[in-house]
């Protein structure tokens, strides 16, 4: 199988076409919904396999079921399309005036604290820029600039690479977060060593936080006692006002979501409380102008920055 071969003889509407008969798992209905003669497809899904070598469906009572190598397939299949998807509406709104769009990831703390202040003069000032925004665990924020995913990524830096540029963004610091009433609510600092007697309230599992805080409990030899798992900001505040546990947040979170509620934060002297967010990317030469012109603006934000 020749790849010359592959990229001379195959083409979007069979991708399209078999993408379909493995979502319905019947040719007829694919041959519907593609608005093309039952016969005809039937010729492009005989021919595909024949291009590839190998059987991509087994025929049978049920329908058409797909083989391991349809399988394998399949999955670059919704790839390509989906990228020629992506493609047709970036350049659609390069017809209509924008200049271009950014795919941006940060994770919850970063777009909480600290992003709509920070991107709002930059969309100010080019409004001919999409900026496509998209909250990931840090970690996952590291792999997908990594792998092209995002273009550019704000998050906790985990795991370096070395095809990544890594620039300081901002800093924040991580607080206990308590009910009024609880007896911690007349310290003023607590260790995380002593703060593990309480029972708490904990992030989904990918979250820097979670596992910042299993890893240094660990190191302690003490457990940590999750009462119950939740996936924002918010609702941690809000079981901690219900008398669930205490919750580990950063300061300013606190501020926007727990201070309204009535609870009370405690600072955590331990050094790893206080973290840095770092602006990701890859290298220079890799990156395409708008999005090295949001890269520019993000490291010096006091710079008026505007496209041409």
């Amino acid at each position: 199988m020749h790849i010359e071969n592959i990229i001379r003889k195959l083409d979007l509407v069979t991708l399209k076409i078999f993408q379909t008969v493995c979502d319905e798992k019947s040719l007829s209905k694919a041959a519907e919904k593609n608005m093309i003669a039952l016969s005809a497809a039937s010729k492009r899904l005989t021919d595909l396999e024949h291009l590839i070598g190998t059987k991509l469906f087994i025929r049978d009572g049920k329908g058409m079921q797909i083989t391991p190598a349809g399988e394998s397939l399949l999955y670059h299949c919704r790839t390509i399309l989906d990228s020629v998807y992506k493609a047709s509406v970036e350049l659609e709104e390069y017809k209509i005036g924008i200049k271009g769009f950014v795919r941006l990831q940060a994770n919850l703390s970063t777009i909480i604290q600290f992003l709509p202040e920070s991107l709002h003069p930059f969309i100010v000032e080019n409004p001919q820029i999409k900026i496509e925004l998209e909250e990931r665990p840090s970690i996952e924020i590291i792999q997908n600039v990594s792998n092209k995913i995002a273009d550019l990524g704000i998050c906790i830096a985990e795991n370096l690479s070395e095809d990544l540029d890594y620039y300081h963004y901002r800093s924040d610091r991580l607080v206990a977060v308590i009910q009024n009433q609880q007896y911690l609510s007349e310290q003023k600092i607590i260790s995380f060593e002593d703060a593990l007697d309480y029972d708490f309230i904990g992030l989904h599992t990918q979250s820097a936080i979670n596992r910042i805080l299993q890893q240094k409990s660990e190191a302690l030899g003490k457990q940590l006692k999750l009462r119950i798992l939740v996936t924002s900001f918010d609702a941690v505040c809000r079981m901690v006002q219900a008398g669930m546990g205490i919750g580990i947040l950063p300061h300013k979170v606190f501020e926007i979501f727990g201070k309204p509620l009535g609870l009370a934060s405690v600072e955590l002297t331990d050094d790893w409380a206080k973290r840095d967010l770092y602006l990701v990317s890859k290298h220079d030469e890799f990156l395409n102008p708008v999005t090295l012109l949001l890269k520019e603006y993000f490291m010096h934000p006091h710079k008026e920055i505007i496209s041409e």
